[in-house]
C-alpha cells in the first residue's frame, strides 16, 4: 500500500465531506476565518484521502469552551491537532499512528497537543509519543488534554 502524506491545500472539501456531520457544522462555517492559522494534512491512497487532520497555530471554535487552555499552548508555541479522522472501511491499518509519524517528521521542531472526548483514546495518542496532561470539565462533558514534545 502505497501513501502520501501531504498538506492539503486546493480543496478542503475533500476532506471535510469524510468528517462526521457534527464535526463539518464545527469546521466548515468557519474555515475561511482561519486562513493563515490551520492546514490540512491528509494520508492518500491511490488518490483518495484514507486519513487526515487539521493542525491550527491560533485559536479554534472546537477549542473556544477551554480558551484559557489554548492561549496557554498557543503562547508557548504549540499547535493544535484537530479533526483527526480515518475512513471507516480502513481503520484498524496503523493509519491514525501513520498519519501522526508523517506529520511529525513535516514539522520535526515544533510542538503539538490536543484535546479529547472519548477517553479511550488516550491509549492510542499515548502510543504516539503523547503526554496526558490534565482533564478539564466543561458543562457537563469531559476533555483530556495531551502534548506531544519534539526533541
Amino acid at each position: 500500500m502505497e501513501l502520501l502524506f501531504k498538506q492539503h491545500i486546493k480543496d478542503p472539501q475533500l476532506f471535510f465531506k469524510l468528517l462526521p456531520k457534527s464535526w463539518q457544522n464545527g469546521i466548515v462555517p468557519y474555515w475561511q476565518t482561519y486562513t493563515g492559522k490551520a492546514e490540512i494534512y491528509t494520508l492518500e491512497e491511490n488518490g483518495s484521502i484514507v486519513a487526515g487532520g487539521v493542525i491550527f497555530k491560533g485559536l479554534s471554535e472546537d477549542v473556544k469552551d477551554f480558551q484559557d487552555e489554548a492561549k496557554h499552548w498557543f503562547d508557548r508555541g504549540y499547535f493544535y491537532i484537530g479533526y483527526v479522522w480515518v475512513v471507516k472501511s480502513k481503520r484498524g491499518q496503523n493509519l491514525g499512528s501513520q498519519w501522526i509519524k508523517e506529520l511529525l517528521k513535516y514539522h520535526p521542531h515544533t510542538n503539538f497537543w490536543l484535546t479529547i472526548e472519548e477517553e479511550k483514546l488516550k491509549t492510542f495518542y499515548l502510543k504516539n509519543g503523547f503526554r496526558l496532561i490534565k482533564k478539564l470539565q466543561k458543562a457537563n462533558a469531559i476533555e483530556w488534554v495531551l502534548v506531544y514534545e519534539n526533541k
